[in-house]
């Protein structure tokens, strides 16, 4: 790549340099006469890292977008996926129906043939398939308790050991660590001690614990203590999941500040934990959060039954305010379908339009998008209007956090299309430096690049990418900045992102002036 300036992710200012590539390696970063086979000619435009997103659910939609569409061309080249305690294995024989159910609703249209998590790593990355990008997982804790056989609170020493040797395998497998969703479903039914418990497998093979806190609103400051708490008992490398403040929940006021203050003070006592941050005001959630035990402790087959009853869901309405806590104070017009395996024809529509359309109320509409879902509640999602522009670009900014997306990799066409009517998933990666370094200078062009590429790899123990450095893999995005600052990243147009006309992975070009080349050179990036 020759003419181009240079950001490094290491978090310098930007330099004018050629990028010499060789194999899948960058072999020389500087200015003079080169020889090569094929030259990029990248004038006036920016050479940086592929981006790492830190916390991505793209094993939910890999095996039905291995070309990874709506990432690679934003310059996104590794994702860590697994996380909120949800992957698709280890699988048990009972939860087969189901995940096949999922995964179909995610454009997978092949049979859910692995049980393993070594066996699902090896269907996606195997010889008949493979990515465009790079991925490295995670597995998920919910998995393992499904897995395992465990219901609700009650959990065996069985079944604890069952969970730790699921565990176990994964990692011996190349998985990075492990990562939970408490504030929802099996997550929710786990107590500390049984995630302590668990989690000390990860001391043993050097994995990372990263979490989807218990809550993010009135209980913010224990959910944190929580998650010191297990990952000092095993002095894990430990990362919060999305750390911000949903708003108006009724959190304390400060309580953002003071949990990242927690997470500083614990920094400093030698405690090796981080966060990462969403770049919209928007998010995704699951329906279920809102729903108490009480209902799912039979299944959500029975629970969606027992929702045909008037007298249920006015329980329920008294009883679920423990999730997205502002729909309890009348703020339904924050809601929007994004997956209603029941109710397809309500994707991308909100909550008080279905209202309007059906004659109900909101309460109404969205027990019949879980009662219509049946034993596939699970996968009814939500798309929320969650936070705040001045609390995003407080948590953008701050040095704590890595810059993520809590998305997945998603399509203009198939099944993905509908439920993805988003800028969350066509261009939420290029929203960090459109909108929060060209327009609304929240941070320099060098740290945004730096916490979406190097500071993630160091964080994962990715070795050997996320910086523009001879030596390093070849995982390169070349980026447009006079594009990007002209650009409305926060509006979807039903298009991908432009600004990133050329993305190399491993060497290999993927997108090649902005267009999609069908090439899939990803790889599995296991645990150093």
């Amino acid at each position: 790549m020759a003419g181009g300036w240079v950001v490094d992710g290491t978090g310098a200012a930007p330099v004018r340099a050629d990028v010499g590539v060789r194999g899948d390696r960058i072999e020389v970063v500087g200015t003079g006469a080169w020889t090569a086979g094929e030259i990029i000619d990248v004038t006036g435009l920016t050479v940086v890292p592929g981006f790492i997103d830190p916390h991505s659910h793209s094993d939910w939609s890999i095996l039905g977008n291995r070309d990874a569409h709506s990432t690679i061309r934003q310059g996104v080249t590794t994702e860590i996926v697994g996380n909120c305690g949800i992957t698709h294995a280890p699988v048990s024989d009972a939860m087969l129906p189901q995940t096949q159910r999922t995964l179909r609703g995610y454009g997978y249209t092949g049979e859910v043939s692995w049980r393993s998590f070594p066996e699902l790593l090896r269907t996606v990355h195997g010889s008949d398939g493979g990515t465009a990008q790079n991925l490295a997982w995670l597995v998920g804790h919910t998995a393992l308790r499904e897995a395992a056989g465990v219901r609700g609170t009650r959990v065996s020493s069985e079944s604890t050991a069952a969970m730790i040797a699921l565990l176990a395998e994964a990692l011996d497998a190349g998985a990075l660590g492990l990562s939970t969703g408490l504030e929802y479903g099996a997550g929710r039914d786990a107590d500390t001690a049984e995630l302590i418990e668990v989690a000390g497998a990860l001391r043993r093979h050097g994995g990372i614990y990263a979490s989807h806190i218990r809550n993010r609103d009135t209980r913010l400051l224990e959910s944190v203590g929580e998650f010191l708490t297990i990952a000092s008992k095993h002095q894990l490398r430990a990362q919060i999941s999305h750390l911000n403040v949903r708003h108006d929940t009724g959190a304390p006021v400060g309580a953002w500040r003071d949990a990242v203050q927690m997470l500083g003070s614990a920094r400093l006592g030698g405690l090796d934990v981080l966060a990462d941050i969403t770049p919209l005001c928007d998010g995704i959630g699951l329906a279920v959060g809102l729903l108490p035990s009480w209902l799912l402790d039979e299944g959500y087959s029975e629970a969606a039954r027992r929702l045909a009853d008037p007298r249920v869901r006015g329980r329920v309405r008294s009883d679920c305010d423990r999730y997205w806590r502002f729909v309890h104070r009348g703020q339904w017009d924050r809601v929007g379908v994004l997956r209603s395996p029941g109710s397809p024809e309500l994707e991308g529509e909100s909550i008080p339009r279905a209202a309007a359309q059906r004659g109900q109320d909101c309460w109404d509409v969205f027990f019949d998008l879980l009662a219509a879902a049946g034993a596939d509640m699970a996968d009814v999602q939500l798309l929320g209007r969650l936070f705040t522009p001045e609390h995003v670009a407080d948590a953008v900014s701050h040095p704590l956090f890595c810059l993520g997306v809590d998305g997945f990799t998603s399509r203009l066409d198939g099944p993905l299309a509908d439920r993805t009517r988003h800028p969350l998933f066509v261009t939420g990666h290029t929203h960090y430096l459109a909108h929060h370094v060209l327009r609304h200078n929240t941070l320099r062009l060098e740290e945004a690049v730096r916490k979406m590429t190097s500071m993630v790899a160091d964080r994962f123990g990715i070795l050997d990418r996320g910086r523009v450095v001879a030596g390093s893999y070849a995982d390169l995005a070349v980026l447009d900045l006079d594009v990007l600052a002209g650009e409305d990243t926060g509006t979807y147009r039903g298009s991908y992102a432009v600004g990133v006309p050329h993305v190399l992975v491993n060497g290999v070009a993927v997108v090649r002036d902005s267009v999609h080349l069908g090439t899939r050179a990803g790889r599995h990036l296991s645990r150093s």
